[in-house]
C-alpha cells in the first residue's frame, strides 16, 4: 500500500487523512488482531480529518474511485471491507458498505435502505443522488418517505430524538409517532432487553448499575415523522406530511466485524 498515493487521493477531494498504529484501548485488556484496521474521524483547529489506524499486518488499502466534484472517495481493504468516505452538507463522514461494489455511485446506492432503493428505481441517477426527490428526503443517514398516514394527537411525541445508537448525536423531530418495536433500556451506554436489565439488577449487589441513568426506548419500531427535523451537522428539513423513517444500510460502528470507529 502506498500511503502517499492514498493521501494524495484524499487531498484530491479536499480531505485530510492521517495514518497511525492501531492499539488496544488502555482501559481494556484485549489484544488487537494483527490484521485489524479502523477508519475514524477526528478534529483539530483546521476542522475534521480522517484517521486510518492499522495493526501490524493490516491488509493493504486501495482507492477504487474518487468523485472530485462530489467530494467522495471509495476505499477498499484487501480483506474485502469497503468504505465510502466523503462530504455531506457540513462535514466529512465515513460509512462501511455491506455490499461488494466498485464505484462511488454504486456505493451510494448500496447505502440506501432496501425499501427506499426499490422505490427509487424509477428515478434518474441524478435525481436519486439529490437529498430531496419524488421518493424520499434524506438527512444524513436517515431517509424520509412520504405516506398517506394520519395519526391522532394523543400518540404524537413532540421534539423527539431520532438516534441510531447510544452516543450518536440525535436528529430532533418536531413530531414523531412509533408503531411496534421491542422495549429496551439504555444504561451506561449499553442496550439491554427487559430480561437482561432485570438480570443486571439482580446481580447489582452494591447498586452501582441501579444508580446509572436509564432511558426506555423502542428498538426497531416503525417510525413516522412530520414537521422540522434538526441536526447540528445538517440543514433542517421540513416535512409537511407524515413520512416513514428508514436508516441507511451501512455497517453500524461498533458492530461485530465493523472497521468504522465513528459514524455520526
Amino acid at each position: 500500500m502506498e500511503r502517499e498515493s492514498i493521501v494524495r487521493q484524499f487531498e484530491s477531494i479536499g480531505a485530510r487523512v492521517r495514518f497511525q498504529a492501531l492499539e488496544a484501548p488502555r482501559h481494556r485488556r484485549v489484544r488487537v488482531p494483527d490484521h485489524a484496521l479502523t477508519i475514524d474521524l477526528s478534529k483539530d483547529r483546521h476542522g475534521s480529518y480522517f484517521v486510518i489506524a492499522l495493526a501490524r499486518s493490516a491488509p493493504d488499502l486501495v482507492v477504487l474511485q474518487t468523485a472530485r466534484r462530489e467530494r467522495h472517495l471509495h476505499l477498499m481493504s484487501r480483506n474485502g471491507h469497503r468504505f465510502l468516505c466523503g462530504h455531506d452538507e457540513r462535514d466529512w463522514f465515513v460509512a462501511e458498505l455491506s455490499e461488494r461494489v466498485s464505484t462511488v455511485r454504486a456505493a451510494k446506492q448500496a447505502l440506501m435502505p432496501p425499501a427506499v432503493r426499490a422505490a427509487a428505481l424509477r428515478l434518474s441517477p441524478t435525481a436519486t443522488e439529490r437529498r430531496r426527490n419524488a421518493v424520499f428526503v434524506r438527512q444524513g443517514e436517515w431517509f424520509f418517505v412520504p405516506t398517506g398516514r394520519v395519526f391522532p394527537e394523543e400518540v404524537i411525541h413532540r421534539d423527539e430524538p431520532l438516534q441510531r445508537a447510544p452516543g450518536s448525536k440525535p436528529h430532533v423531530c418536531e413530531e414523531l409517532c412509533r408503531e411496534g418495536g421491542d422495549l429496551v433500556y439504555i444504561v451506561g451506554g449499553g442496550v439491554f432487553t427487559p430480561e437482561q436489565y432485570a438480570a443486571r439488577l439482580r446481580a447489582d449487589k452494591d447498586d452501582t448499575f441501579r444508580r446509572l441513568r436509564k432511558e426506555e426506548r423502542m428498538r426497531n419500531p416503525e417510525v413516522y415523522v412530520r414537521g422540522a427535523v434538526k441536526h447540528p451537522d445538517h440543514a433542517t428539513v421540513h416535512l409537511e406530511t407524515w413520512h416513514r423513517v428508514y436508516v441507511s444500510n451501512e455497517v453500524q460502528a461498533g458492530a461485530p466485524g465493523s472497521s468504522v470507529a465513528f459514524l455520526d
